[in-house]
């Protein structure tokens, strides 16, 4: 325990990548995101939280406070990452790419499609299509814009309510001198 809290901080409840493993994989609640990512998310806690005192005095509910933040977050954490690593590997040319729409018509069809059906008619009599493709600098701000949300940062800002808002010493301190005191 730390001797300025009267808590034990992130890095004296998790020592090591290996112990935060061990209780995630063994606390009782699901695993949710991958062990690869747990590692991961271990190192930015520490980064974060490494020397911030946890909220509770009871050392149990601040680990299940912690993993039911992984639980509720996490998933859509790593989806998230998945997808911005997709985007990342977008090669110039697939960022170009638009969209095709087509538009059929039938004349005459012998069958009354409803307007509400998605149903499509089993002929045609012409089609017109459409291509567009985006502009290299289009295509660049799009990804630039996708890719300019931090979506760690927002998951990481979730785990606060697992440490202490206002941190300050909690216990005197008591200095030993040599001198006389007069």
């Amino acid at each position: 325990m730390s001797l300025m809290y009267k808590t034990k901080t992130f890095c004296d409840l998790y020592e090591t990548v290996n112990d935060f493993i061990y209780d995630y994989n063994n606390i009782g609640i699901p695993k949710i995101i991958s062990v690869e990512n747990a590692q991961t998310l271990y190192y930015l806690l520490y980064a974060r939280y490494g020397n911030s005192p946890i909220s509770n005095f009871d050392e149990n509910q601040a680990k299940f406070k912690l993993f039911s933040v992984i639980w509720q977050y996490g998933p859509s954490w790593e989806k998230k990452l998945e997808i911005q690593a997709n985007l990342r590997g977008l090669s110039d040319a697939e960022l170009r790419e638009g969209a095709l729409s087509i538009f059929n018509h039938a004349f005459n069809p012998s069958t009354d499609p409803s307007t509400a059906s998605e149903t499509e008619l089993d002929y045609i009599n012409e089609q017109n299509t459409t291509r567009q493709k985006r502009s290299k600098v289009g295509a660049y701000m799009e990804l630039w814009q996708a890719l300019s949300t931090d979506v760690t940062e927002g998951f990481l800002n979730r785990f606060a309510v697992c440490f202490k808002q206002f941190v300050g010493p909690e216990k005197m301190i008591v200095y030993e001198t040599d001198e006389d005191i007069d």
